[in-house]
């Protein structure tokens, strides 16, 4: 790969979400049978090999939708929740909230299928050392590996666990693109906010948000150098600046709110404070 240049994946790979398209069309349980399960059910002598794998991948689906609508369908948070949650304003804080749920909620039932697939790996063992003959016949051997291997039950778990991962990714794409939305929006505002300086002193006692306040107030208070910094990080300009800086030197009531202002805010978050309380 030449440097500074990204490798960008093939075409024929996109939508599918890492899977090949028939195991992407499987996934989402849209690919039709080949053939009549309930006629195979129904004669199974007379069913080929590859008809009854389609019968046994058909059954074990079947389990394992029933699995999961024990594990999710009966999931109800309660109407006072959803009351809470509809009333809430959506910000990037209760979609991080929701998303890190949905995560918890997501571990706690894989973990959940991992002990019913243990449960049901040791019942197949069980019943795979039950049903074995005991006649020393090297034919009768052969079949009865080739048919009742363990690793065909343990590859149909992985499979379930794909497939569950993949749903759960699926609904947080969602969640997680309308949080950076909205992530990028609170940032754009609070750049601009900001970006903002007030003109009086009535201006400056009308700001609702106290860091603002106190950033306000240490610009008003620091030297010429530390001023032309906090205008370069901030964004202000100087003619913005002036007039409450004008009305800060010549109003005294003013310096001695903002001292006031200043000082609180230093006692506040003094820690050596809070080790002698």
């Amino acid at each position: 790969m030449t440097d500074g240049v990204q490798r960008q994946p093939q075409p024929r790979y996109r939508g599918h979400d890492g899977f090949t398209e028939r195991v992407a069309l499987k996934v989402s349980s849209s690919m039709p049978p080949k053939h009549n399960l309930h006629a195979i059910a129904a004669h199974p002598e007379n069913a080929s090999p590859e008809q009854l794998r389609e019968l046994r991948d058909a059954v074990q689906r079947r389990q394992f939708v029933e699995d999961i609508m024990e594990l999710q369908g009966t999931f109800f948070p309660g109407l006072d929740a959803i009351k809470q949650a509809n009333e809430a304003p959506e910000t990037s804080a209760t979609l991080k909230e929701c998303i890190q749920e949905k995560q918890k909620r997501h571990i706690e039932e894989v973990r959940t299928l991992y002990k019913w697939q243990a449960e049901d790996y040791y019942d197949e063992m069980v019943d795979l050392s039950r049903s074995k003959a005991d006649i020393d016949d090297p034919c009768l051997e052969a079949f009865y590996k080739a048919s009742r291997s363990g690793f065909d039950i343990a590859t149909s778990f992985d499979d379930q666990l794909d497939r569950i991962n993949h749903a759960h990714l699926q609904g947080l794409l969602p969640l997680i693109k309308e949080r950076n939305a909205l992530r990028q929006r609170e940032e754009f505002e609070q750049r601009r906010r900001d970006q903002q300086f007030p003109n009086s002193i009535a201006d400056f006692h009308a700001i609702r948000n106290k860091d603002v306040q106190v950033r306000i107030a240490r610009f008003l208070t620091a030297d010429d150098l530390g001023k032309e910094r906090m205008m370069d990080e901030f964004k202000w300009s100087w003619r913005q600046t002036a007039p409450l800086v004008s009305e800060y030197n010549k109003t005294e009531s003013f310096r001695n709110d903002v001292r006031t202002l200043l000082r609180e805010t230093i006692e506040v978050r003094d820690p050596r404070k809070a080790r002698k309380e």
